[in-house]
Order: C-alpha cells, then structure tokens, then sequence
C-alpha cells in the first residue's frame, strides 16, 4: 500500500494519468463484443484480411514497414536491436503519419530477463516474472506495469504482448522460465491479471500467452514442434487454470496461441491451428469472447511442416483472428488467404468474425487516436522497481551461518554475466563499500576460458569469503562457468553462491552452504542484496517454483 500511495501522491491530478483513477488494482473492463449490425460488411475483402496480419520488424526497417502499413496491414510487432527511445518514437511516428484511417496496432514482446526487448528499445528495462512471483505483491504488480504502460504510450506503442501466464512446472524448459511467474497456477493467475489491470489502466492492451500452456515442455517452439502428453483434466487444473481465471473475471481481451501438440485436445493440429483448442475448448468451454492471436508462424513448429502462408490461411480458418506472420512475407499470407476464400475453401463469415472483433478492439482502445504523451513517472516507477526487487530476494539456505557478512573477512566478488548487466552489477560492491567491508569485484564473460579459471583460483586463495554468482537464461546450463562455480565452491574458504538469473540453475551445485536467489537484475537488486548480505535487510522472497535437485 505504501507504493500505491506514493503514486497516488506522484500523480495528483488523475488527468495527468489517463484519466484513470488510483489505486488501479479496481480497474476492469469487459472483453469487446463482436458487431452484429453489419457495419462493416462492405469493407473490401482485401482489406479485410489484411487487417489480420502482424509483421515483426527492426526500427532500422521503418520505409519497408510504412508501405506495409499503406497496404493495410493490421499491426506490427517492434523486434528487438540497440536503440533509443527516441529511436522508437520515430518508428512509431512514421507508422502513424502514413496510416490514415486505419492504424495497425503496434506491439513488442514486454518481459524482463531472457526476453529483454524493452531496454533494447530503450524503455524501462523490466524484472523478470518470477522475480514479481518471488515477491508476490499483486498491487505493486499492477503499479509497475501501469506505470510502463504510459511509457509505451508515449513511445506509440499501444499493444504489450505480455503477460506471459504458463504455469512453468518443467525444470527443463528452455524456453519459459523466468518469463513464468511461478509453478502455482493460483499465483500466476493472480499476478497475471495484475499486469492486465496495469496495462489497461495505462490503454496498453494486454496479451495472454501462450494458450494452452507452454509451461510443462522441455522444447522450444521456436525449433521444433513440442508435444505435451498431459491429460485434459490436468491442464485444466494447472496450464489452463490462469486463461480462465482471467476469463472469468472479464479481463481477457487478447489471448496468444502456442505452437505446441496437445493430443489430449488435439492429435492433429497444435494449439495454434486446432480447430478443437480454439474453438471447441477456449470460445466453447471456456466461453472466451475476446481476440485470439497466434504465435509467429515462421518459427519452425510451423515452418519445418508447412509454408508460413499456409500456416496462416489454416489458423484463419481454424479459429485464430489475428496472424503473427513474423518475418514472413505479407502479402503472400494475405494473397493465400484471399484464393483460399474465392475458391470455397473458407467462408466469408469467418473473416468477417475476426475483422469485427479486432476493429472493435481498436475502437476500444483508442487505436489511430492522438497519442498521450505522458512522462515523468521514473521516479514512482523506480521506488516500485526498488520494493520489489528487494522483496523477491530469498535466502534457499544457509547452512554455516555466512549471513551476515562478518565484517573482518576479505570479501571478492566473483560474478559471470553479460556486459549488458556489469554497471549493475557493481552496485553490490558499492553497497557492500559504504557498509565497510573490505571488497573487491570481479566480473568474468559468461563463459569464462582458461586465463579466467587461472586468475578465478588466485582470487579465491587469497580471500576470507567468495561471493559468486550464476548466470543462467534457461535451462542448459554454461559448462566452463558451472567449473569455475564448482571449484570456488571447493576451494574457497567460505563462499556464498547468488543464482542471478534462473533459480534452475542451483541444481547444479548442491555443495553450496549458502545459496541466495535474486530471479533477475534489475537496477536495484544488487543494492537490495547488499542491504541483505550485510544484515541491514531481512530476505522476504519465497521461491515461487518446485525445483527438483
């Protein structure tokens, strides 16, 4: 509560906010029905589908994405690169400038962590779900991504293809992961509709992925096609179990598709070309009447089996409304799906049905309309950044007692992470130094050679205590850095081990006497883990997952 009312204070005039009264935990809105007054039946067929397509592109592809947009494409999703937000702005300000009446809806992949294509567009760089699942705070959730909600408004962006609400109960999945809250479908379920009520708040339209559940696989998507051999009754009381949660609570507008073989439901089709799954299950059973989109149909859970196009045309037909193309080309997915439709092989009630509900998305959300330049919300979104980076840190064990640091020992800090995270990283040498201790720091490449484990055994034999820390995306972890972790653990006098990134990670070192998790770095982690390390902060976090050692 504190927070929320440190942002009501920041943000005294409700205009100043979207007009949108605070605390934002109350905000709901209804999903958008779908037209039956036949207002927009003669809009060409052309244009119809090409409403339903998304394309991915870079900033530095803004001419070739401007003549997309003149052909009517529906929306685009931002990629990740190295820019600045005001690099951003102008891509946005492009497409909106070239749209006339029917601007596309302009989206990014908005996670922390493995998925970190917000810093790389120079927005708020976000903490990883599980982090937020650590420190289960369901309103300073829903503040946080309130208050990045405004910030992509000001960069033209109006779409957050988040949040991610799989159930992660696979250790071995290489591609979820920290992007899950947790491995309890209640706490998903709760924090995920935190950051829809953020986003709408803020007139970000929120995206829940991926439908069924991309939680219990130990494949990517993105390379092959993934098979979940689980029964219907268990993803409905696990994977399932967040989707209709928020359903139920009229909060879910847009629901993204999974590019995975669910037999249980589907021994054909993956989710995100089952007629059975998106029909029959999620608009039947769970009486979903809002968007469905379909994960990029150019990674290879569809492409190593079929055409994008034909990936396309077949999730259209099948159930989907919108297509994420990817890369892919347009214009062959839309032309695809225009021959299919004049030669019988899929009904003009079907594109009609999805061009109302998307058009009337857009109405709802204000899309095409004069943006909001909102700003000056850094320091509300700092403070909650700061809480709840602080709160998700947990202690997993402490077997000799290392915590507090004693305040005679020679400390290294010895860490492998991307150069990406090494500013951040000092901060705990920094917080360490203004408690006094006797610190130094190290910050090794992620994959550390020969030279680095010669300098790494010469640090550690000549210091009282060796704080290390792992650094792991997703599942497989680095082998030359799980060495040099494992002979620091062996030979250092006393050592405590930090899990900087995936908690799955501390499989791997059973040996280790103290063992802290911080699920992700943001800008304040590392002065929370000081503060903790030093005895000044008690650890509040609680591992939001099952990890099986």
């Amino acid at each position: 509560m504190k927070i929320l009312l440190f942002l009501a204070f920041f943000f005294p005039s409700p205009a100043a906010a979207q007009d949108v009264p605070l605390p934002i935990r109350n905000f709901k809105a209804g999903t958008v029905p779908i037209r039956s007054d036949g207002a927009n039946r003669d809009v060409p067929l052309k244009e119809k589908i090409s409403q339903l397509i998304m394309v991915s592109a870079d900033l530095n592809e803004a001419g070739k994405i401007e003549e997309l947009v003149k052909a009517g494409v529906g929306a685009v999703q931002i990629q990740w690169g190295s820019f600045s937000l005001k690099d951003t702005k102008k891509f946005t300000d492009g497409i909106y400038a070239v749209s006339g009446g029917s601007t596309p809806f302009i989206a990014i992949d908005y996670e922390g962590g493995s998925v970190f294509h917000p810093a790389t567009l120079g927005l708020i760089d976000l903490p990883t779900n599980m982090m937020l699942g650590a420190a289960k705070d369901p309103d300073n959730t829903a503040s946080l991504f309130y208050l990045a909600g405004l910030e992509l408004k000001k960069a033209g962006i109006n779409m957050g293809l988040a949040p991610v609400v799989d159930v992660n109960t696979n250790n071995e999945n290489p591609i979820i992961g920290i992007r899950s809250f947790s491995s309890d479908p209640e706490l998903v379920a709760l924090l995920g509709n935190s950051v829809v009520n953020g986003f709408k708040a803020a007139g970000i339209v929120p995206v829940l992925k991926h439908f069924p559940g991309h939680g219990d696989t130990s494949n990517d998507s993105h390379k092959i096609l993934p098979s979940v051999n689980l029964s219907k009754e268990e993803l409905l009381k696990i994977h399932v179990q967040p989707f209709k949660k928020i359903i139920d609570s009229g909060n879910a507008e847009v629901i993204m598709t999974s590019h995975i073989l669910y037999p249980a439901l589907d021994k054909k089709y993956p989710a995100s070309l089952s007629p059975e799954i998106m029909n029959r299950f999620l608009r039947e059973e769970l009486n979903y009447k809002g968007v469905i989109i379909t994960d990029s149909l150019d990674m290879r859970a569809i492409t190593n089996s079929r055409s994008i196009a034909s990936g396309a045309f077949l999730a259209l037909k099948n159930g989907a409304d919108m297509l994420l193309v990817g890369r892919g080309d347009f214009y062959k997915a839309r032309d695809r799906i225009i021959s299919e439709v004049k030669k019988g092989n899929m009904d003009i009630s079907r594109i009609n049905e999805s061009y109302d509900r998307l058009m009337n998305l857009k109405k709802k959300y204000g899309v095409g309309e004069k943006k909001v330049s909102a700003g000056g919300f850094d320091m509300a979104y700092n403070e909650i950044t700061r809480e709840l980076s602080g709160k998700a840190i947990t202690v997993l064990k402490d077997v000799k007692k290392a915590l507090p640091l004693k305040p005679e020992h020679k400390i290294s800090i010895i860490f492998f992470m991307p150069q990406r995270f090494s500013a951040q990283s000092m901060n705990l040498y920094r917080t360490l130094l203004d408690y006094g201790y006797k610190v130094t720091h190290y910050n090794f490449q992620i994959n550390p050679d020969e030279g680095d484990l010669s300098k790494i055994k010469h640090i550690t034999g000549t210091s009282d205590l060796v704080i290390t820390g792992s650094f792991q995306w997703g599942s497989a972890q680095n082998k030359a850095q799980k060495r040099a972790i494992k002979e620091i653990l062996k030979s250092s006098r006393q050592s405590v081990l930090i899990s900087l990134m995936s908690p799955y990670d501390v499989r791997n070192y059973p040996e280790a006497e103290t063992l802290i998790l911080t699920y992700g770095i943001t800008d304040f982690t590392m002065e929370s883990l000081g503060d903790i390390l030093s005895g000044a902060a008690e650890p509040r976090g609680v591992l939001p997952v099952s990890i099986k050692f």
